[in-house]
């Protein structure tokens, strides 16, 4: 035999099937080879391949090109070309009979209904061989199964998604060091601690981190990868990020005309970073355009506070005198420009 092993990804080739449930195998493929630096892929025996060493061991990782349900024509056209052993193989792909979020490693097994199994099984001749099974759980209400698993992620499910993509990829190197006995033990269960893999395996925050940019990469416009990208960044006390993660939120929620939820996630920001001048003066004549007068006025003196702190008395009493433009009778506002006005007298 070769000595190599033969790492394969289900799914279907295509940029519209790229995104889909049905294509988590390809996936776990796409994270080994960004891990490792195998970048050069090239199309041979029905499928795309590169080869390389990870964690030691001479790989080669494999996506068919068949579509899902002829995966074992490629499968056994690159065990037979390079004598690949049956127990040199372990292959990922989704499960619809495992709850979403969930991973499960064996080293051999039944197909389950997955057709790109049964179809691996037919042409190798055996079950022997070891597998990931990527869990996404079963279609809701009627939809068909065939319906469900061509629909992509989205929101939370996307960032899940990309955490069990992680920590499958995390169980493959296992797999490659140490054998599946250890790879099983470890990480079988779910992705967020409730499995046998226990809570040391739960992704850090940096990790955590890493999954919502990428969730954000992938769809822009949903606002669930931002906030979470806006709560590790202040779990990490990086401040600045966390407020310019807040701001694009604003800008999402102002291109799907939501301005309640930007102007939420415009104050926000100034909290966190309450030198964002341009920001808290745009809330404030947002306010105020808005008819709303006591929150603008309530900015200004916000903003005056800011200025007074940092012995801005010109820029305190400015923001003052647009609060006093707003509401000439508020008591605070006639307080404050008393006050301000003897500071910056001559």
């Amino acid at each position: 035999m070769s000595g190599k092993f033969l790492i394969v990804g289900l799914g279907n080739p295509g940029r519209e099937y790229a995104q889909t449930r049905h294509n988590v195998g390809f996936w776990v493929i796409d994270e080994l080879a960004r891990r490792h630096n195998l970048t050069n892929f090239t199309s041979e025996r029905k499928a795309l391949t590169v080869s390389g060493r990870i964690k030691g061991q001479s790989v080669i990782l494999a996506k068919p090109q068949t579509y899902m349900n002829l995966s074992g024509e490629s499968v056994r056209a690159l065990v037979d070309y390079y004598k690949i052993d049956i127990a040199d193989i372990i292959v990922a792909y989704d499960d619809l009979d495992l709850p979403f979020g969930t991973l499960r490693l064996r080293n051999n097994g039944g197909h389950g209904g997955q057709n790109g199994v049964r179809n691996i099984i037919l042409h190798l001749g055996t079950k022997d061989f070891s597998r990931v099974r990527f869990g996404i759980g079963r279609p809701p209400g009627k939809m068909k199964a065939r319906d469900y698993v061509l629909q992509k992620f989205h929101g939370d499910d996307e960032i899940t998604a990309k955490q069990v993509t992680e920590t499958a990829a995390n169980a493959v190197e296992l797999w490659l060091q140490e054998g599946i006995g250890l790879a099983m033990s470890r990480y079988n269960g779910d992705v967020n601690g409730n499995g046998t893999s226990g809570k040391n395996d739960e992704p850090s925050v940096k990790e955590q981190l890493e999954l919502a940019q990428r969730a954000h990469e992938l769809n822009p416009n949903d606002p669930k990868p931002l906030q979470q990208i806006a709560k590790l960044q202040k779990k990490m006390r990086n401040l600045d990020e966390a407020a310019r993660a807040h701001l694009t939120l604003a800008e999402v929620y102002r291109n799907q005309g939501k301005i309640k939820q930007m102007l939420s996630e415009w104050e926000v920001a100034a909290k966190v970073r309450p030198a964002l001048i341009d920001v808290r003066e745009e809330l404030a004549i947002t306010y105020e355009e808005q008819d709303n007068g006591k929150r603008a006025v309530q900015t200004w003196l916000s903003l005056a506070d800011y200025h007074e702190a940092q012995d801005e008395m010109d820029n305190a009493l400015a923001a003052t005198e647009e609060a006093i433009r707003i509401n000439p009778e508020h008591p605070k506002a006639v307080e404050y420009l008393a006050k301000f006005q003897k500071k910056v007298a001559p």
